[in-house]
């Protein structure tokens, strides 16, 4: 009895696999619907990754351009306080892409051209908005 079991579960394993392999199936994934959504996705999924890349870089180059903004900002500031004629007025310092804009008041024109001067002088710093005022007495 044990023989013969054997032998029917032997002949219907044979017979599954003989069936299994005569069915017809794709030989490559692309080939089948399934196949080209996986491709139509991995397309969509390279193209986010792009996205995604460039995101990223921008932040990054943003990053790099606000830190260098804060580094010309300060290398400015540190020339006019350590400038005898300067020194005595608050002045603000802005940059953006190396253009460094000063504010604020000054006791005369000469303060004034000298604070942009002094910051003309400064490594980076392409261009000077000078928008320092002074006293119509001074003029």
């Amino acid at each position: 009895m044990k023989n013969r079991a054997k032998m029917t579960t032997a002949m219907t394993l044979a017979g599954l696999i003989a069936g299994a392999l005569s069915i017809s199936l794709p030989l490559y994934a692309q080939e089948s619907t399934a196949g080209q959504e996986m491709h139509d996705s991995g397309v969509s999924a390279n193209a986010a990754a792009g996205a995604a890349a460039d995101s990223v870089k921008h932040a990054y180059h943003a990053t790099k351009n606000q830190v260098g903004d804060a580094a010309l900002t300060t290398k400015v500031k540190t020339a006019l306080i350590a400038d005898d004629l300067t020194r005595k007025y608050t002045i603000h310092v802005e940059s953006d892409h190396g253009t460094v804009t000063l504010d604020g008041i000054v006791d005369s024109p000469a303060t004034a051209e000298r604070a942009q001067t002094l910051a003309a002088n400064i490594h980076g710093v392409e261009t000077v908005r000078n928008h320092l005022t002074w006293p119509m007495s001074a003029r």
